[in-house]
């Protein structure tokens, strides 16, 4: 693994969580960022996943089972502590189904596939990556334009199927520097001034295009601009590997745990939010904050030794299979 991705995905954990504080922080305009985590952590999906192998229920089980059957146990835990209550089986499906309490995870295992898809394109063809990002481009543009409402501000609503073109587009974006790594190491101070610009043209449409109703029309180049961000934002990292290499080990330590446990800090960040939002700030920040990291972790290492035990129990099943068949 690379050690710039660890800083990248804890970057991309700090920025979503911020991004449901808006009852934590004295304004709700500090609450920012989580867009922009969203498609960081996609594009650094797409550009640690790039080379797939193996058969597509092989590659995307495995990937299910990082997900699902933690979202799915710690769902049920919320459900019998009483904070989500199941009143019909419509509560169930919208729980476990869809869209969940934690649609990041659907729209995960959903571009998995057309990744696992865009991945055997790219073995036949040499430019496979780029062409699927422009293919992609036209048709993300033609839907916007038939099929988008217009009237308002739309462009960041998570929960419509038409995120998951700026999702998927920052998915192939990681995946094409992983893909060209190569050409990608030198350093330029110029690509840290893009990035600066690129990341407030983004606020800055989105501020525009939420406040001016005349511009509307124009909206999906907020999306765009996010776009831009990440690509800028692996133009300045990935030159960078070698200085992340030599920082102190506790530094990158810390990072690499971040980002091993981000999908449970999501988890686990809405019902403690909701839970201690009311308390005083700063101290309702210092108690989420730090019980967000204490649960997820402890949730991390908790899926660690249930996952342990279930290899061991088969691996078991397997011995004395083979030693009453001989």
């Amino acid at each position: 693994m690379f050690n710039f991705v660890y800083y990248l995905k804890s970057i991309a954990t700090i920025l979503i969580t911020n991004s449901h504080y808006g009852e934590v922080w004295p304004s709700s305009a500090m609450a920012v960022g989580g867009l922009l985590g969203n498609v960081l952590f996609f594009a650094v999906s797409g550009f640690c996943l790039f080379e797939v192998k193996g058969s597509f229920l092989k590659w995307y089980g495995k990937r299910f089972l990082r997900i699902y059957p933690i979202m799915i146990a710690y769902t049920l835990f919320t459900v019998l502590i009483g904070s989500y209550p199941i009143r019909s089986g419509a509560d169930a499906f919208r729980l476990f189904v869809y869209p969940t309490n934690y649609i990041f995870f659907v729209w995960i295992m959903i571009l998995y596939v057309a990744f696992y898809l865009v991945s055997w394109f790219t073995k036949k063809y040499r430019y496979g990556v780029e062409i699927s990002l422009a293919c992609l481009a036209v048709v993300w543009l033609a839907v916007y334009l038939i099929f988008i409402d217009k009237t308002y501000y739309s462009i960041d609503e998570v929960y419509k199927l038409f995120i998951l073109f700026v999702y998927f587009a920052c998915m192939l974006m990681g995946a094409m520097f992983k893909k060209n790594l190569t050409q990608f190491k030198k350093v330029n101070p110029i690509n840290a001034i893009l990035l600066l610009l690129s990341i407030m043209c983004y606020f800055a449409t989105k501020l525009v295009f939420s406040k001016i109703t005349s511009l509307l029309v124009l909206q999906i180049l907020n999306q765009f601009t996010l776009v831009f961000c990440v690509y800028f934002i692996f133009r300045v990292f990935v030159p960078l590997e070698k200085s992340f290499q030599r920082l102190p080990p506790p530094f990158t330590k810390v990072a690499k745990f971040l980002s091993s446990i981000t999908l449970h800090i999501y988890l686990v960040q809405f019902l403690i939010i909701f839970k201690f939002d009311d308390l005083a700030f700063p101290l309702n920040f210092a108690v989420i904050t730090v019980l967000i990291l204490v649960v997820a972790s402890a949730l991390y290492f908790i899926e660690k030794l249930v996952t342990k035990l279930i290899l061991v129990l088969i691996s078991r099943i397997k011995k004395e299979k083979s030693s009453e068949s001989n």
